[in-house]
Formats: C-alpha cells, structure tokens, sequence
C-alpha cells in the first residue's frame, strides 16, 4: 500500500511539473523583458541584479590563454546590459514586437506549437525564426541555438 501512494505521488508530481512547463498562446500573450540570459558553462548573466558569471568552459579556456577572470568580467559586463533594453510583445491576435532598444521596433507575426513547445516568428520580409520556450512558474524560456552553443533566454512579464 505504501509503494502505490508512493508512485502516485510520484506520478502526481511528474504531471504538475509537465502542466507548469507547457506553452500555449494565451500563456505568451503580454510583454516580456530579459529577466536573464545563459550559455551553459559560458555564462550566466542576470539582468535583475546586473551580475555576470563566468562558467567552467569560459574559465578553462581564459585560464589557458591566461586572461584574468576579473579582466574579462570587467570588459564583457558592460555589453552584456544591452539585454536590459530587450523586450518581446506577444499580442493575442498572433502579432508581436521586438524591441532591442538599439534598433526600432520590429513588428512580426507569430504562432505556438504547443506540441512541440515552439514559437516560430515571421518578420516583414517573411523571414521564420523558430524558437523553443517554455513557461517555469511565471517566467519564459526562450532558447536560441548559435552557432557556438544554445542560449537560454529567462523572461518575465513587464510591470
């Protein structure tokens, strides 16, 4: 008896944590900002608190070419403030704007793949841009594949 309300527990919670993370249209609909923005084991750069930390890759290979941590932190930061003028407008009838705040808005069309929890965006000049997200609690994450790795995209809604 003891092994059942176990696994049903387990299964409870498995469930509720896959429902926290689904994606739909309505759960994008409003305007987001950077809250923060991550290249595993590059680094992890949080909006919110201005603070940049460097991951175990970009220490190795900073250690290698023996670069000061602090050095690089001092010169990279800085750049990395340009995220807090990033916001994201998904409107309810599939439009949306991105604001980069170095470059005018850009109006888009958009649509959520709720299968495969996707956002796919189409500018002006009809380009697509396909996008993993999912919603964590109140946040969404956008992940974006480079060249050099993935980048993770934490947004909340704007007050």
């Amino acid at each position: 008896m003891k092994k059942l309300i176990t696994s049903g527990l387990l299964l409870f919670t498995v469930l509720s944590l896959s429902a926290q993370t689904k994606i739909t249209k309505t759960s994008v609909v409003g305007k987001w900002v950077v809250s923060a923005v991550e290249m595993k084991d590059m680094f992890f750069y949080s909006v919110d608190k201005d603070s940049l930390g460097l991951g175990e890759t970009m220490k190795a290979q900073l250690a290698q070419a023996q670069q000061p941590v602090e050095t690089v932190v001092a010169m990279i930061k800085p750049q990395m403030a340009v995220f807090s003028k990033i916001s994201f407008q998904f409107n309810a009838d599939g439009t949306a704007e991105l604001v980069t705040g170095v470059e005018a808005p850009q109006a888009a069309t958009y649509t959520v793949d709720e299968a495969n929890s996707t956002i796919t965006t189409k500018d002006k000049d009809k380009k697509e841009e396909t996008i993993k997200a999912e919603m964590v609690g109140d946040k969404l994450h956008l992940t974006v594949t480079q060249p050099q790795g993935e980048v993770q995209m934490t947004l909340k809604k704007a007050k």
